[in-house]
């Protein structure tokens, strides 16, 4: 199938695969925890590192693993 490109969004999303995964402050796990992600939670991605993306959810906002995330970060 297709999608037409007025269908699209360029908004950046994904998945949390990782029950429990932390949400943190600065992309580092030393910086502070904001929150516990349940594994199926929906994320929008601002943007990405090597290993981390800043994302928000939920009225959160931080830095979590990238490995953790599915979808097209």
């Amino acid at each position: 199938g297709w999608i037409h490109i007025s269908q699209l969004s360029g908004i950046k999303s994904g998945i949390n695969i990782k029950d429990n995964s932390i949400i943190y402050k600065n992309p580092t796990i030393y910086s502070r925890p904001i929150a516990k992600l349940k594994s199926g939670r929906l994320v929008l991605v601002k943007k990405c590192k090597k290993k981390w993306c800043k994302i928000t959810t939920g009225g959160y906002t931080g830095w979590m693993f990238k490995d953790f995330l599915w979808g097209k970060v």
